[in-house]
This record gives C-alpha cells, sequence and structure tokens, in this order.
C-alpha cells in the first residue's frame, strides 16, 4: 500500500523537482504483441495476441538529460493503460526503465529521436507470472511494443 502512495505523490508532485522549461509533452501510438502463460486462466493460453494504444505522455527534466516520463491512455485489448519511468535521452538515442501500473509490467524501452518526436521499441516482462496477482497483468508474461511519439505544444527541441 505504501508503494501505491509513494507511486501517487511521485506522478502529481513531479513538477517541483523538474525544470519546467525543459518539458516535453507528446502523443503516442503503440502496437505491440502479448506472450500468455501456457495455462494462462485470462488469456490465450500459451499464445500471442495483439495490442494497440494511443497515450498522452509528459517526459519532466529532471537533468540536462534525464527524465522522469508519464503515459496515460486507452488500449485494446485493456482498455485503459498507464506507466511511469525514469530515463536518459540525449541526440543520438535514449533509454528508460519503469513500470507500466495496468496491465502491470516492468519494462525497457529504447528512444531513436526524430526532429517532431521520437520512435519507441520496448520489451516487458509480468511480475506477477505464474502468481494469484496474474490477473493484474491480464495474464501476460511478456509485452513487447513499437511505437511513435508525436511532439505536442511546446516541447523540448532536439
Amino acid at each position: 500500500m505504501r508503494s501505491i502512495f509513494l507511486i501517487l505523490f511521485l506522478v502529481f508532485c513531479r513538477n517541483s523537482f523538474t525544470q519546467k522549461s525543459n518539458n516535453r509533452s507528446y502523443l503516442e501510438l503503440n502496437s505491440g504483441i502479448a506472450v500468455f502463460e501456457e495455462f494462462s486462466s485470462f488469456g490465450p493460453s500459451g499464445r500471442f495476441f495483439p495490442g494497440i494504444s494511443f497515450l498522452i505522455g509528459n517526459q519532466s527534466f529532471i537533468f540536462q538529460n534525464i527524465f522522469f516520463e508519464s503515459q496515460i491512455g486507452l488500449a485494446l485489448p485493456s482498455i485503459v493503460t498507464a506507466k511511469i519511468g525514469l530515463g536518459f535521452i540525449n541526440k543520438g538515442i535514449g533509454a528508460s526503465i519503469g513500470m507500466r501500473l495496468y496491465p502491470t509490467m516492468a519494462y525497457a524501452q529504447i528512444h531513436l529521436p526524430t526532429s517532431n518526436g521520437q520512435f519507441n521499441i520496448s520489451a516487458e516482462v509480468s511480475p506477477f507470472t505464474n502468481s494469484s496477482l496474474e490477473s493484474y497483468s491480464l495474464g501476460a508474461r511478456n509485452l513487447f511494443t513499437v511505437g511513435y511519439q508525436w511532439n505536442i505544444g511546446k516541447s523540448r527541441k532536439r
């Protein structure tokens, strides 16, 4: 329970410790594949299942190249999704790690910047594989996604 309160505190209070002038807002479209447990009770057992998501997000830069990231949006088949993470980026490439809050997954993501946004490639793993909490990750063992983020508003320029 303390973890949930800490996460909410960090998400809602992040502006107090970030450089507001360097923040980056974006819209993101992702597609991916979920890999399910062989004997999952929540999905197509032992199979792959496609998914798609449309999110709004923000990278709040703590230092010149280090950011806190939060996203929320619509997804299929989960209906909604959200994630938070910490990462770095420079002119050539970036990376982040974090937690997808629903469906619950730990993720690592590569960022490939362009002039108007960035391409993303991520690999995610459920912390609840083979446990009674499997429903929090909708029975998926892994997610693999590719996506693109479009800068919106007065986003940080590269």
